[in-house]
This record gives structure tokens, C-alpha cells and sequence, in this order.
């Protein structure tokens, strides 16, 4: 038998390409819901479109998308969706309001997008729920909000556990679906009817075992080199190169790693633009106002100033740092057992990230997360010896690797988008190896 689910806020298709073949079996999407329309051009032009493929969720739950008042019955959401064994959702995590009558657990969520989910649920009852969501949901800020969920799906006679699974793809071998991505998300798994949860509990040890690094697969074995396409095969690969600027900055910054004296530079984040001060006077801590972490850091960089205060400064006066922006003279050096190994000392076999709060540097194993933002990491041309010629950024090819989708997906007919908005998408996206690994499990 064929496995139907829908799709709910469906970006570009995780959910539908891991649900579309797992463990031996095959599904059909029989509805997808996505808002964005560069997601929806996507999503059609790698899957084609659903039957019915509406923008908004509330078009299957309201009369009037924007009007909180006019959800329709349960009978008319019936009609408007169809059959199906799964529901899948990426939903997004709203804060459920205090306000309104309160009469019950099912008033609590009014107004959020997950009551619409749960209207579709009621009406339809499919066999399993499988809901994602961000690492933060099983936080403790958001402790009542994961409650509540829990209860509501409970409350319409789903089996389902008190603490959600998590998972990163990183965690898993690339035969088990992995990729090198921290990606830690949330999975809610319920399957209708009470007492199955000696079935969820298996699939959360499971989860357990490859997370404790027990299941004989390290995520350290992972190489980044091994998603990384040659230089040469990259279209107009010019524009994922670093900027003249950006390459000075990450040429001083290698020179540093390589002339400090020191076994190990420091884990704490260096602030270069301090130095010049310490020339004068050890940083001043007595301020009641400076948060205790800052003043923590000014104090281990005053030390390890003064213990190679030389080889700083003229490392310093040699690559004009002061002219460096402020979040350019920051750097986080956290490649300390991975270069114990090797030798020699630099950023060229490593992975670096421009952020906001500095340069930080990290071993060629897996990658940060992607986000949905344009900012993606840069990998050092030594990270794949003859194959990348400088630092360049992953192109989106390399991030749908990331993210289990193929190569081509932003490159099918109709499917193209900017570049931006291609990292964005996939910065949005679940990640289809993880949900291919649970659904195996959790769908029988």
C-alpha cells in the first residue's frame, strides 16, 4: 500500500523527498502548503504540484485566512483535505498567548498556526503525526509552550511522549542518511490511538545510540572535502570567492596562528583590538556595570598579551590590524585538537565563519548549521588539496548536499532562484537524511 501525507508549511520539499521513499516503502503527496512563492517555484519544479497546493494554511481551516473568528467545521475542513496516513509539518514555533477564555487546552493555542495543524488533525485523524521544529522548543524558555503541544495531540488520542527526539544529521553515518551539518532540530512523533509509546520509546533509543556515539560511527570521521565540488566544475566560481578585503584579513590572521610561539593558542575569543591599550595599562575591571564574561575575556587576553607581547605587536604593525573593522580584529580559534595532530599551524585546512561577533575558525570535520540568512561558511583551500585553488564560500550545490537534497534542485526547469535566496531556503529547511532515518523506524 501506498503511504498519502501532506506537506504543511512545506518550504522546498525535506519532508516530501524523504516521505517520497523510505525503508522500502513509497508515498504520494497528496497536499502541500507553502506561503513563500520562491519556495513554491522550487517545490514545483522538483516534485510538480500537488493536487491542491495552497498558500496558507488557514485557506483549509478558515473562511477568512486573516480573520481568527472564522474557522470553519471540522466536516468543511474534511472535504478541504484530503485522505491521508501522515501528516508532516515544519510548523512554526509561535508563542501561545495567555489571553482569551481559557476554557481548556485546545483555547491555549487559538491564534497560533499549530491550532490550525490541530484542526486538520481532528478532522482527518491520520495515523501518525511527524512535526519538527527548532532545538529551542525542548528548551526551558519554552517548557510550557512543548507541554501544551504535547497535551493537545494527546487530548485527540495520539500516543506520544513527554520529550521530543532530537537529532542532528552529523550524528548519523552517510549510509544511515547523515551529512556533515550540525543541525540539532526537534521531532515530535505520534502515532493515533493509546498505548503505543514502547514503539516510540524504541525509536528514541535508537536516536540515543547514534548520539552517544555508540552505534560504532563518530561524527569526527566526517569530511567536509567529501561534499566539496572541484573549482573547476563551479560555474562563475569567481563570485564564491573572498573579497581582496576578506582574503587580507584571513591572510593576517593566519600569519598570527602560524607566529605565535604558544603549544596551543587560547579558546577564548581573541580581541586584537585591545592590544594597543595594553601597551599602557592592564584593562580596568572594576566597572560594576561590565557583565562578568567580559570582563572575564579582558583579563585572559591582558595575559596573553603580556606573554607574547613582541611577536603581537609586530605581527600587528605588519598587517595594519588597526584598519581592520572592529568584528575583524575578533577571533575564535577552535581547531586546538584537531591541529595537535599536524604539523604546523593554519587556517587553510580549516572552516571559517564572518561573524558578527568575529573571525572564528573550526576543523574540516562538519559544518555550523545552516541558516536562513546569506552568510554561509568558507572552507580554506587546503580543506581539498588541488581541487580548491582559494577561500571560497559553499556554493548552494554543496548546502543541498547539507541538507540531503541533490545537487541540482535549485537547476531544474522553472526552479531557479538567486543565489541568496537559495541559502535562505535551505537555511529553512529540514533535513531529508534525518527524516528519512526516523521515518524508517516510525512508520510501519
Amino acid at each position: 500500500m501506498e503511504i498519502k501525507f501532506i506537506d504543511l508549511f512545506a518550504g522546498i520539499g525535506g519532508f516530501h523527498r524523504a516521505m517520497s521513499s523510505f525503508g522500502g516503502k513509497k508515498g504520494e503527496c497528496v497536499l502541500a502548503c507553502e506561503m513563500d512563492p520562491h519556495c513554491r517555484k522550487v517545490y514545483a519544479a522538483n516534485f510538480g504540484s500537488p493536487g491542491f497546493f495552497p498558500e496558507n494554511i488557514r485557506e483549509l481551516t478558515r473562511e477568512d485566512v486573516s480573520d481568527e473568528n472564522t474557522e470553519v467545521e471540522l466536516s468543511e475542513v474534511k472535504e478541504r483535505v484530503p485522505a491521508h496516513h501522515v501528516l508532516c509539518a515544519g510548523f512554526p514555533c509561535q508563542p501561545f498567548s495567555k489571553s482569551g477564555k481559557q476554557h481548556g487546552i485546545k483555547d491555549s493555542t487559538r491564534g497560533t498556526l499549530f491550532f490550525d495543524i490541530m484542526q486538520i488533525v481532528r478532522a482527518r485523524s491520520p495515523k501518525y503525526l511527524f512535526l519538527e521544529n527548532v532545538r529551542n522548543l525542548a528548551g526551558p524558555r519554552h517548557k510550557k509552550t512543548l507541554e501544551i503541544i504535547i497535551k493537545s495531540i494527546r487530548d485527540e488520542g495520539y500516543s506520544v511522549l513527554d520529550s521530543p527526539i532530537i537529532l542532528s544529521p552529523h550524528f548519523l553515518s552517510a549510509g544511515q542518511g547523515g551529512s556533515p551539518q550540525i543541525r540539532e532540530r526537534v521531532f515530535i512523533l505520534a502515532i493515533k490511538g493509546l498505548g503505543k509509546e514502547a514503539a516510540l520509546r524504541k525509536i528514541a533509543e535508537s536516536v540515543e545510540l547514534v548520539r552517544s556515539k555508540r552505534s560504532g560511527w563518530s561524527p569526527d570521521d566526517w569530511r567536509i572535502a567529501d561534499i566539496l565540488d572541484s573549482d573547476e566544475k563551479i560555474p562563475n566560481v569567481s563570485k564564491y570567492r573572498v573579497s581582496k578585503a576578506e582574503g587580507a584579513w584571513l591572510d593576517a590572521w593566519d600569519d598570527f596562528v602560524k607566529v605565535i610561539p604558544c603549544d596551543n593558542l587560547p579558546g577564548f575569543p581573541i580581541w586584537a583590538g585591545e592590544f594597543p591599550g595594553f601597551l599602557k595599562r592592564a584593562p580596568d575591571t572594576s566597572d560594576p556595570q561590565m557583565p562578568g564574561w567580559k570582563a572575564d575575556f579582558l583579563l585572559k587576553n591582558f595575559n596573553f598579551f603580556k606573554e607574547n607581547k613582541d611577536v603581537i605587536m609586530s605581527w600587528w604593525y605588519r598587517h595594519g590590524v588597526h584598519g581592520f573593522p572592529a568584528s575583524r580584529q575578533k577571533f575564535e580559534w577552535q581547531a586546538r585538537s584537531y591541529h595537535k595532530t599536524r604539523r604546523g599551524r593554519t587556517i587553510r585546512d580549516l572552516v571559517i565563519q564572518m561573524r558578527p561577533s568575529g573571525i572564528r575558525v573550526k576543523p574540516p570535520t562538519y559544518l555550523p548549521a545552516l541558516v536562513a540568512i546569506t552568510q554561509t561558511s568558507i572552507v580554506g583551500p587546503e580543506v581539498a588539496k588541488g581541487r580548491i585553488k582559494g577561500y571560497r564560500s559553499l556554493t548552494p550545490s554543496e548546502a543541498a548536499l547539507l541538507q540531503g537534497m541533490p545537487r541540482d534542485c535549485f537547476s531544474r526547469p522553472g526552479g531557479g532562484v538567486p543565489d541568496s535566496v537559495a541559502y535562505k531556503q535551505l537555511g529553512n529547511a529540514v533535513n531529508v537524511g534525518v527524516i528519512r532515518f526516523l521515518a524508517k523506524q516510525f512508520i510501519r
